[in-house]
């Protein structure tokens, strides 16, 4: 560069459109060529990939776990995983040993995103939110561990705004968007809410925090409970 050169990035950044700097930058877009002016506005406006939250575990780790194979698993279901732990506050390995254990029983190994009954058994249920003709049907139970009812869907749609990502579909849609977008994440949102990392970092009994999610002492299923988490354990090291 000469004496009297400047970088370009100084020029845009101190333009304030006076006359002589718009004779300028019109100079300038005068002596290149179409393809050129093509290729700068690409470059220029391209925005950068966002770097993808590391998986957690590999597919196959988890496929281990859940007695699936590792095909079976998308990458979109990694990631929310990984977003899901790192949003959630999922991150120790006990801890995640735990969530997957009851997840894996919940979701009979991640077949079921989504309540297998319709959902109309729900509707006019005031105490789920349930206030209006179809709501029992449209918030049925989603994600692994089956969030129910307008109300519980309206509290992830209001954290994932508070934490800058906000989605209307999650309130707009229902259970059919919600139980494929974010089966892991609104299943790590009542993990977090009802205090289960603080509770499992004191490496509880495993039929104790399958209590918490089932509300009953021995859970159903808590044979399987067992055996989803232990296999979770021995995968991570835990």
């Amino acid at each position: 560069m000469g004496m009297n050169s400047i970088a370009l990035t100084d020029a845009a950044k101190f333009f304030n459109g006076a006359e002589h700097q718009s004779y300028a930058w019109h100079w300038l877009q005068d002596q290149l060529t179409s393809e050129q002016l093509d290729k700068f506005a690409e470059l220029y406006r391209a925005a950068p990939e966002k770097a993808a939250v590391e998986w957690p575990l590999t597919k196959e780790e988890l496929g281990k776990i859940m007695l699936c194979s590792a095909a079976s698993l998308p990458d979109s279901l990694m990631d929310d995983l990984a977003t899901c732990c790192q949003d959630f506050g999922i991150s120790s390995k006990l801890n995640l040993a735990y969530f997957l254990g009851q997840c894996g029983h919940e979701s009979a190994g991640l077949r079921y995103p989504m309540e297998i009954h319709d959902g109309s058994n729900y509707e006019g249920r005031t105490d789920l939110g349930n206030t209006q003709p179809g709501w029992g049907v449209k918030y049925a139970g989603t994600g692994w561990l089956q969030c129910t009812g307008a109300y519980n869907h309206g509290l992830f749609s209001t954290y994932m705004t508070n934490i800058g990502k906000p989605d209307p579909k999650i309130m707009d849609v229902g259970k059919t968007y919600t139980s494929e977008k974010y089966p892991w994440s609104i299943s790590g949102f009542w993990w977090k809410e009802n205090g289960m990392n603080e509770y499992c970092e004191g490496k509880p009994d495993v039929d104790r925090v399958g209590q918490r999610v089932n509300g009953r002492y021995l859970p159903n299923g808590y044979e399987d409970r067992r055996a989803y988490t232990a296999r979770a354990m021995s995968i991570l090291g835990v």
